[in-house]
Formats: C-alpha cells, structure tokens, sequence
C-alpha cells in the first residue's frame, strides 16, 4: 500500500496525473506571479498618487519576475535530481540534494539582497526620471530583493513536496501566502496609509508565509513518505553543529 502511495507516477494513468500532480503546479506557478499584479490593483486606487505608485510597481516587476525566474529554474533542478535520487533509493545522495538546494537559494537571496542595497535605485532611475516615482519604485523593489528570502527558499521547499508527489500541499501554502498578501495589501495602504512601501511588506510578508507553510507541510510529510524530512534534517543538523 504504501510502495503504491511512493510510485504512483509510475502506476497510475496520465490523465489522472494531469489533474492531481500538473494542474496544482499550475496554479502555483500562476499565484506566484500575481503578487505584482495584486499591488498595481491596490495601490492604482490610491488617492492622488495612484497612478505614480502603478508606474513604480511596473518598473520594479521586471526584477520581481527575475528572482521568480531563477529560483523555479533552479527549483527544476533541484526536483529533478532529488526525485532521480528518492527513485533509486539512494537517500544519502538526496540529503545532499536538498541541502545544495538550500545553499544555492540562500546564495541567490544574497545576491539579489546586494543588488536591493545598492541597485534599486539605479535600475528604477534607468526608465523614469521623476523623482516621486523613482522614490516609490526603489522603496518597493528594495524591500522586495532584502527580503525575497521567502520566494527562493519556497521555490525549494515546493520542489521538496513535489519531487515526492505532494504537489497538492505546495499550492496550498501558495494560496495561503496570496490570501495574506491581498489582506495586507487592504491594511497597509489603506487604512495604515504606506503606499508603495506597505505594498511590498505584504509582498514579503505573504511570500514568507507561504515559504514557512511550505516548510510546515515538508516536514508534516514524515507520516506519508519519510524522506522528505530526512532529507531537510540531515541538512540542518550538518549546518548546525
């Protein structure tokens, strides 16, 4: 029963897959790149300034695509070796999968943590000059790159769930983290009145949420399929001691 439960990629019909494995990817993938979107949508009707705070959400969502861009495209990886490694039973290979996985996310977020230091502003300067503008869209995106932490390290847990089936339990931390951001969005910029800037604390803030859901779900797996806690614990206790 519970070898049919670890192989059901390899028994079950692929329609049947579509629906429960595929489609929940899906609609990650698609949640995970409306947090822009849903910003524009609050921050376009803010009183007077709403149309500049739009245009500083717009040139921020370029780099905000990018942090997604690499850290699903690592994700890939990083689901790819560790499902090739939990299909060959080789557990200590997939231990060092998932902590390379945690080390290549956390290096990404310093990356992008220097770049919001110190190039928000000039990457926002590139496209507009106005300086009401360029203030909002470098508050916005360096707050989104000092703490994109939550999107790269969700992007690895999320691989950690799927590469063992559990797709459905990614986009529920997914849509848990949207749920939050939209909430926020309403109470920072609103009654709260910070703009831009409480746009992008939501922003992380949902993010985080969704990340430390993930997080949760990885290691509430131990029931179903052991490995992906083992996999996560080895690697904390290593960098730990």
């Amino acid at each position: 029963m519970e070898k049919t439960k670890q192989n059901k990629m390899a028994v079950e019909p692929l329609k049947k897959l579509f629906w429960k494995m595929g489609l929940p990817m899906i609609v990650s993938m698609v949640l995970q790149a409306l947090y822009n979107v849903v910003d524009s949508i609050f921050v376009s009707n803010m009183e007077s300034t709403g149309v500049m705070a739009n245009q500083a959400l717009t040139l921020a969502f370029p780099i905000q695509i990018l942090i997604i861009a690499i850290g699903v495209g690592t994700g890939v990886g990083i689901n790819a070796a560790l499902s090739k490694s939990l299909g060959e039973r080789d557990n200590k290979k997939a231990s060092y999968v998932a902590g390379n996985g945690i080390f290549i996310s956390v290096i990404i977020y310093l990356v992008f943590l220097i770049f919001g230091i110190f190039g928000s502003e000039w990457f926002v300067s590139l496209f507009c000059k106005t300086p009401q503008v360029v203030e909002m869209g470098t508050s916005y995106l360096r707050i989104c790159c000092c703490f994109s932490l939550g999107t790269t390290a969700y992007t690895v847990y999320e691989r950690f769930l799927q590469a063992t089936g559990k797709t459905m339990f990614s986009t529920i931390a997914q849509i848990s983290g949207a749920v939050t951001n939209i909430i926020l969005d309403y109470v920072f910029i609103y009654p709260l009145n910070m703009g831009t800037t409480g746009a992008a604390w939501a922003t992380v803030t949902g993010l985080k949420w969704g990340e430390a859901e993930n997080f949760d779900l990885c290691l509430d797996c131990s029931c179903g399929n052991e490995k992906v806690v083992e996999t996560i614990m080895k690697y904390l206790e290593k960098i730990n001691k």
